[in-house]
């Protein structure tokens, strides 16, 4: 996934999509996780919703926007959070997380 997702206020496409990788950039295996989309700044959360797996053994994932998700202009903070069968969570990146960029609509 790129460090940097750019769409423009109130869109709701393109779909957000990842391969989710650990720090050694082996893919993850999302047999019966749940993966949740987070994104807001540092101080506040403004999502977090649910992603749907579209390959479990090959770490893919999506998240759709929805309306209220695009509908502030500004620069926000990602990732993903990954919650195993086993009750053991992750987050991607792990690193540090990812910019979405929504840039404003034009009056």
């Amino acid at each position: 996934m790129s460090s940097e997702f750019i769409l423009k206020q109130h869109d709701t496409l393109p779909i957000l999509t990842a391969i989710l990788k650990d720090a050694n950039g082996v893919v993850i295996n999302l047999a019966a996780a749940t993966v949740t989309f987070k994104m807001g700044t540092e101080n506040s959360t403004k999502i977090t919703g649910a992603t749907t797996v579209t390959d479990t053994l090959n770490g893919a994932i999506k998240y759709e926007w929805q309306a209220n998700d695009t509908d502030t202009a500004g620069i926000f903070l990602g990732e993903f959070e990954v919650v195993h069968a086993s009750g053991k969570r992750e987050t991607f990146p792990n690193n540090e997380p990812f910019r979405v960029v929504i840039r404003p609509d034009v009056i």
